[in-house]
């Protein structure tokens, strides 16, 4: 096997692990991301006869902070940027500084974020609201997730999706 037929080999399997990307859309919303997530909470509820059961109750902030993400999302979505397969999801979460952050933290521009919420709550937010708007059939189409949350300058969202 010649130098050159292995390079390509070694490029093919690059593009079998890591996806050449068939179809992509990013961009980036401009707002303070929500640190509120529409996780609904567990709470005793009694039926019309007196029973007890254990049920969920959304929240109005939840359900505020999900309506608002709709809204902002909307402006992104088109009938091209619905995606049918596996996807590739990057998503940035930019929060604005906090008033007590040390000037010299903010030098670099950003840092890391390792406050509430939880990442995986963050996501279940976003994916809800991604689906329902109709960016995939569903969630469980996303293959290969990467999230970031960081205290920055310019405070959004960016996303990127690529189809694998």
């Amino acid at each position: 096997m010649n130098g050159d037929q292995s390079i390509m080999d070694v490029n093919t399997r690059q593009n079998e692990l890591f996806g050449n990307p068939k179809k992509s859309t990013n961009f980036f919303i401009h707002c303070n991301p929500p640190k509120s997530t529409a996780q609904a909470s567990h709470r005793i509820m009694k039926r019309h006869d007196g029973t007890q059961f254990v049920g969920k109750f959304d929240t109005s902030k939840g359900k505020k902070t999900q309506d608002e993400l709709l809204i902002l999302l909307q402006q992104h979505m088109s009938e091209h940027t619905r995606f049918e397969g596996p996807v590739r999801l990057s998503i940035r979460w930019h929060y604005a500084w906090r008033k007590s952050e040390p000037k010299k933290n903010r030098v670099q521009g950003w840092k890391w974020c390792d406050t509430r919420p939880d990442i995986d709550n963050l996501c279940k937010l976003l994916f809800d609201c991604m689906t329902r708007i109709g960016f995939w059939n569903d969630d469980s189409q996303i293959a290969v997730l990467h999230f970031e949350k960081q205290w920055c300058d310019v405070p959004g969202i960016g996303i990127q999706i690529e189809e694998l």
